[in-house]
């Protein structure tokens, strides 16, 4: 009897250990989707501030969007591609896939300043992904696949 009382114990610690750490590690990587969205944000009012000509690329080292978007081969979860900016609300919005809550989405949004943003496909002059203001719009050079502007 107290053996058996003993492996139940053993097996409840067990299970709120996991869960703790799936807690832990959905907590982590929704933070690098706010850092995400927050870096991409911080260049679009940047270029937009600096005026016409002005622009920042962000590069892989930046932002790689193969790894937020690909997080199979550790959770089977990741950001939800692509990232939404929406011009009328002015916000950009992450989404996630949440482990521990039954698979529920989190969304992070994100203010810039700017609405006048549209989205074009990368070129070799600014590849992806470059934020560039032309004097009119902030222009932001990137697969639709990734960044999607919407109204």
């Amino acid at each position: 009897m107290i053996m058996g009382i003993v492996i139940i114990v053993l097996i409840s610690f067990t299970n709120l250990n996991w869960a703790s750490y799936y807690t832990a590690r959905d907590i982590g990587e929704t933070g690098e989707a706010r850092m995400l969205g927050e870096l991409l944000a911080t260049a679009i009012n940047n270029v937009y501030a600096n005026g016409e000509g002005y622009s920042i690329q962000l590069g892989e080292d930046k932002i790689n969007f193969t790894e937020a978007g690909n997080r199979t081969s550790t959770t089977g979860l990741a950001v939800s591609l692509p990232i939404i900016i929406d011009r009328d609300d002015q916000t950009i919005n992450i989404s996630r896939r949440l482990r521990t809550s039954n698979d529920s989405n989190w969304t992070t949004t994100i203010r810039i300043i700017p609405e006048n943003i549209t989205r074009k496909d990368p070129t070799s002059e600014y590849p992806e992904v470059t934020v560039f203001n032309n004097g009119s719009y902030i222009i932001i050079y990137a697969d639709a696949a990734n960044i999607d502007v919407t109204t």
